[in-house]
Parts: C-alpha cells; sequence; structure tokens
C-alpha cells in the first residue's frame, strides 16, 4: 500500500468494502482534494467579503460625519464673525459718564482668603543693596488697565511695578515677607468693609480719608477693574471726581479751622485723583484732574511753598506742601498737560534745594526754631519724586536719615513724634535709596507693624499727637491709621525710582520754564 493510501486510512476501507480500482481510487481522492479545498476557501472568503461590507459602510458612515463636522466648523466661524465688534470710534470730546467696572461687590462680612501667587511672595534669603525696581521692569509689562501718556513729562512705567507679575518680583527681590503682605491684605480687607455707602470713608475728614483709603488701594495695583475691591475702588473714585468737578475750590473747607485744613485736604484729593487717572485712563477724571491740579499752582506761594489755607503770604509749611508736591508729581505722571505744572515743578524743587539744612528741613519758614524729625523724610522723598534723588541735598539729608532716624521706629508714645506719618516717608525714602540704611530699616518696620496690626485688620497710631489731628471720630483715626500703614506696606511696587524715571525720558525744563520758576533771586535752579 502506498503512503498516500495510509494517510487517508485507504488500507481500512479496503478491507471493508473490497479492493477498489486505480480509477475510482484517483476518483475518490480528488473528491477529497475538492473538498477540503472548498473548506479551506469558504470562511477566508466569507471573512473577507464581511469586511469588505464593514468598510464600505465605516467609510460611509464617516463621510456623513465629516460632512456634519464641516457645517459646524463653518457656523462656529460665522458666529465669531457675528460676535466680533467693529472697530472703535474715536474717543468723543465730552467726558464718558461713569468708570465702569468688571468686579462684582463683595460680601464685607466675608473674610477673603489671601492669594499667595499674586499677591505675597515668599520672604527671600538675599536682599539686594541696588536701588529698588531699577531692573525689574525690562521684562515685565504696564498692567493691562493703565493708560501710556504721550506726555513728554512722564515715563509711562512709573507706575507699571504695581501689575502683578512685577508685584511679586519686587516683593521677592525687596525683602517683603509674605506675612507683611498677608497684614497689607487683611488693612485693604477692612478698609473695604468700612467705606461708607455712598463711597466714602471716615466722618468728620471723608475727603482726606477717602483720597487716603484710594490711594491705598491704587498702589496695590487695584483699579475699577479688580476682581476684588473694583466696586470700591470705583465708588470712591467717582466720589472724588464729583468733589473735583465742583465749582467751589479749595475742597474741604472746614468750618472749625478753616484757615489750616484746606491745603492738606485739596492736595490729598488732587494727588488722589492723579494716580486715579493715571490707573485707569478715565475721561471723567480729566476735567477734576485739570480743575484740581490748576488750582494747586494757581495758590503757590512765589517762593515755590504752600502755607495753611493757601495763604499767598511768603511762607511755607512744608507738612502743607509736601501734599501738593506730590499732587504734582502724580499729575506730571498721569500725563497732564496743564501749561503751568512744569513751571510749578520746578519752583518747588528749587524751594526744598534752598531750604535744606544739613540734618533735615523746616516745619514752617516763619517759625525756624521748630524742628520736627519727620520733615526730613518730608523734604527728601519729595526730591526724589520730583525728579532730583541725586542732587546734593537730598544725599545729604539721605544719609543723615539712614544713620539716625531707626531709633524712631518703635511703637510708643514718642512725645514730640507722630509716629506713622514719620515712618511713611522715611519708609519711602530709604527704600529708594537702597543699600544698608534700606535693609536694616525694612526688617524692623515690617515686625512692628506686623506686631501691633489689630486683628480686625486695622492700625490706630500708638502717638496721642498724631491721633489729635484727626480729630475725635474714632472711625478717621483708624482710615488714617490704617492707610499709612498700608502705603508703607506696599513700598516694594506702588513707585518705581525717580532715577529709572529719569532715565526713561523725564521732563527738563526750558530756560523761559527755569526763570519763571526762580520766583525769588537768592533761588539757584540746578
Amino acid at each position: 500500500m502506498s503512503e498516500e493510501q495510509e494517510d487517508f486510512g485507504l488500507e481500512s476501507q479496503e478491507e471493508e468494502f473490497g479492493a477498489l480500482t486505480q480509477e475510482e481510487l484517483k476518483e475518490i481522492q480528488e473528491q477529497y482534494r475538492k473538498q477540503k479545498l472548498k473548506e479551506t476557501l469558504i470562511g477566508p472568503i466569507i471573512s473577507t467579503c464581511v469586511h469588505i461590507i464593514l468598510i464600505l459602510l465605516a467609510s460611509l458612515f464617516k463621510g456623513e460625519t465629516k460632512a456634519g463636522n464641516a457645517n459646524v466648523e463653518v457656523t462656529q466661524k460665522m458666529e465669531e464673525v457675528l460676535e466680533e465688534p467693529p472697530p472703535p470710534p474715536p474717543p468723543p470730546p465730552p467726558p464718558e459718564p461713569e468708570l465702569e467696572t468688571e468686579s462684582e461687590t463683595i460680601n464685607p462680612d466675608v473674610t477673603e482668603t489671601v492669594d499667595v501667587t499674586e499677591d505675597i511672595a515668599t520672604e527671600v534669603e538675599e536682599v539686594s543693596d541696588e536701588p529698588p525696581a531699577a531692573e525689574i521692569l525690562d521684562d515685565v509689562e504696564l498692567m493691562s488697565d493703565v493708560k501710556p501718556s504721550n506726555s513728554p513729562l512722564t515715563s509711562a512705567k512709573m507706575f507699571s511695578s504695581r501689575s502683578p507679575n512685577a508685584k511679586a518680583n519686587a516683593i521677592r527681590k525687596y525683602g517683603g515677607s509674605a506675612v507683611a503682605q498677608q497684614s497689607l491684605r487683611k488693612a485693604l480687607n477692612w478698609l473695604a468693609k468700612n467705606q461708607n455707602p455712598d463711597g466714602t470713608w471716615g466722618a468728620a475728614n471723608k475727603e482726606s480719608m477717602t483720597a487716603l483709603a484710594v490711594l491705598s488701594f491704587l498702589a496695590h495695583g487695584d483699579t475699577p477693574k479688580s476682581k476684588t475691591y473694583g466696586t470700591h475702588v470705583r465708588k470712591g473714585i467717582m466720589k472724588l471726581a464729583e468733589w473735583g468737578k465742583q465749582s467751589k475750590l479749595p475742597i474741604g473747607i472746614h468750618n472749625k479751622n478753616p484757615e489750616k485744613g484746606t491745603a492738606y485736604t485739596h492736595g490729598l484729593v488732587a494727588y488722589a485723583i492723579a494716580e486715579a487717572y493715571a490707573m485707569t485712563g478715565s475721561y471723567d477724571l480729566i476735567n477734576p484732574l485739570n480743575r484740581t491740579i490748576q488750582y494747586i499752582c494757581d495758590k503757590q506761594n512765589p517762593n515755590g511753598g504752600f502755607y495753611y489755607a493757601y495763604a499767598n503770604n511768603g511762607h511755607s509749611n512744608l507738612s502743607t506742601a509736601s501734599y501738593n508736591f506730590q499732587a504734582l508729581k502724580a499729575a506730571i505722571a498721569a500725563g497732564c498737560d496743564l501749561q503751568d505744572l512744569p513751571v510749578a515743578i520746578n519752583k518747588a524743587i528749587s524751594h526744598l534745594k534752598k531750604h535744606a539744612t544739613d540734618t533735615g528741613f523746616y516745619y514752617r519758614t516763619n517759625s525756624r526754631n521748630i524742628r520736627a524729625p519727620a520733615m526730613r523724610g518730608v523734604g527728601v522723598l519729595c526730591l526724589q519724586l520730583l525728579g532730583e534723588p541725586n542732587c546734593k541735598e537730598a544725599k545729604r539729608v539721605g544719609d543723615y536719615i539712614a544713620m539716625h532716624d531707626i531709633q524712631h521706629l518703635e511703637w510708643k508714645d514718642n512725645k514730640g513724634v507722630i509716629a506713622l506719618y514719620f515712618w511713611y516717608y522715611t519708609t519711602q525714602v530709604l527704600f529708594q535709596r537702597g543699600g544698608d540704611g534700606w535693609n536694616e530699616w525694612n526688617k524692623k518696620f515690617q515686625k512692628i507693624l506686623i506686631d501691633n496690626q489689630h486683628p480686625d485688620g486695622y492700625w490706630l497710631s500708638p502717638t496721642r499727637l498724631e491721633l489729635n489731628h484727626c480729630g475725635n471720630q474714632l472711625i478717621d483715626n483708624q482710615v488714617y491709621s490704617t492707610t499709612k500703614c498700608a502705603l508703607m506696606l506696599t513700598v516694594y511696587y506702588r513707585y518705581l525710582p525717580s532715577s529709572v524715571i529719569k532715565k526713561s525720558g523725564g521732563y527738563k525744563p526750558g530756560k523761559e520754564q527755569k526763570d519763571a520758576a526762580t520766583g525769588e533771586e537768592e533761588i539757584d535752579i540746578f
């Protein structure tokens, strides 16, 4: 028997059915092969056909889906085109009706959680001795709601360190602690909770207290568009604008002592309006800004100073003058283009240089025997902000401050020392200077403010003399003390150093302006 027959079991078939012929055997084998081939091919062919059918169906299904997606995409594009607003027309001459805000009113009874990533930075191991903030702004853009000014007398960078990224960098680099910035946030929360329904702060001195509160929020980088404090800032600015538009100036006539308070109050309100315009660009503030600043220019004494109630008697009170000097500075930074403004600034600079001594400045020019230590910081800061940080007078008195004034940094009722007012100016002077004097002061003043803040978030000055200046209203004392401390804690990012502003294109008065600024023959123009 052949191997082929053994393979198919034909041997047993022969035994069972008998012998087969060769032809029958071949035919049986052929039929067997065909059957096997058919069985082998039918499965794959059916499977292949099924797959082909499925593929065709899937292709048809995908084609319908793609068509559907194409329709959806076309619809989306059409909607985007419809939603895109037309190019805005040029701003109209009349002012906008109101300051607008995108914020939501916060519940003043809810304590806010501090956003560490945006508003505070961790304490740093090393603090730079270089003048603060000089190199920070090279890679930081201006805040989106800051209106750049086209004025040749200002630098648009002045307020840019208040933007979130620059603020965090400045805090980290120049020694601001996270705990101190949390204290600042608690203070701002307290101010927000204690704003009057009409947008003001305080009771007996609403104009001054409102100006100080608005300056505190602006220094922190808050505008009417801010998420947390936007509503409070908007209402405060609207009240300032209302006062600035009123027909009778100066702002803040006090019935009890009309010969003193007005120059302080009007200067503060003008200062806050100028910063608000610089950071919002609201056309509703142009008229109040121009009216309040023009009044200051008109009432400046020929010698460059200011006296109580804007009396034009040839004398000056530096405390009164300082708020007006700072208002002039803020106005020039905001792009105010009043013709008399550069002349007034030159007169202020000349006045300060003339009256600087080896260890400070006057309190009143008609009472040279009165020497107030706080006036050192007042005079130097005004020179720094007005663009003269490196003049010999600012450097000389600034050196004295760095060496001697840290002894006054104590939370106690020192006779003759108005603590928070004193510290407010000294903190800014030393920050602008940098170096060891700033490092020593910075570590100490932050701790003192943190340790003496009320759990509710406010501060109350330790010196009775300072509280007496605010009157007998507790809320006025609280608002005043809290805003002064809050402004100290924003020092890291509130202003760029004047030297940086000057490098980027500060103003250079012409000969005619210098001549007009002289005022007195003995005043030198530098």
